[in-house]
Formats: structure tokens, C-alpha cells, sequence
């Protein structure tokens, strides 16, 4: 489900980085991978950029999309290409909070595998993600 959202969060960004300046897809090389991998690592890395990217987001609407004071009317003075941003904006935020809401209950869900496959007393499979992760975790 990750990368379905993250290919919603690029696609979204590829048309926007034509309107304003944009950093999200290279955010989302992050959730590729780390839905690609299954890795904890990447999903953290990916769900925390993504934040700080509706962040980026909320200061662009708030601060530099001319939509002030936020009003239909003020929505519908603006020109067509801004009137597209905003909504691209708003869109793609709306994506990226849903990626963040994804990824920290994928983070969960890994933990409690983790945990459940550790206290059952049998040994990790060597090639095991969980395995891998103790490993790093021990260095």
C-alpha cells in the first residue's frame, strides 16, 4: 500500500514541480525503496521527510500562494495556473499525511513481527529482515 501511495505522491509532484518549487520527489524515493526492501530504516525516513514536506507545503499555501485571506472568492480571483497549484498542493498533502499515517502502523506492524519471532524462542532465519536489522542493531 506504500508504494501506491508513494506513486500518488510522485505523480502529484511531477505536475507540481512544474508550478512552484517542489521537493517531494526525491522524498519519495524513499518510500519506494523502503517499501521495495521492507525496510524500517527507509519507511522512518520516508514517513519523517514527508512530514516536514506538509510542513513545506502548509508555509507555501500559507505564506506565498497569494491566497490570502483564504476565501472562495479569493480562490476564484486567482489566476488558473494558481488556482492549480493550490489544489495540487492541498492534494498532495492530503496524500503525504496518508503516507505518514501508513508508514508508522507499517513501523508497528514490524516491530511486533520482530518481537513476536524473537520471543518465540526459535532462531531468526539468517536471511530474515528481522535478522538483519539485530545484526545492524548489534554493530
Amino acid at each position: 500500500m506504500v508504494s501506491y501511495v508513494a506513486v500518488g505522491i510522485f505523480s502529484v509532484s511531477m505536475f507540481l514541480s512544474l508550478l512552484r518549487p517542489d521537493p517531494t520527489l526525491a522524498v519519495c524515493l524513499f518510500g519506494f525503496y523502503g517499501a521495495h526492501v521492507r525496510s524500517r530504516g527507509a519507511l522512518r525516513s520516508f514517513w519523517c521527510f514527508a512530514a516536514l514536506s506538509v510542513c513545506v507545503d502548509a508555509l507555501w499555501l500559507a505564506f506565498d500562494s497569494r491566497l490570502q485571506p483564504v476565501s472562495w472568492e479569493r480562490l476564484a480571483e486567482l489566476s488558473r495556473r494558481e488556482q492549480i497549484a493550490v489544489t495540487l498542493s492541498v492534494l498532495n498533502a492530503a496524500y503525504k499525511l496518508y503516507a505518514v499515517y501508513l508508514c508508522v502502523r507499517l513501523q508497528a506492524l514490524f516491530a511486533q513481527r520482530d518481537a513476536e519471532t524473537t520471543s518465540s524462542g526459535g532462531a531468526l532465519d539468517a536471511g530474515s529482515l528481522a535478522a538483519r536489522d539485530a545484526a545492524k542493531e548489534k554493530v
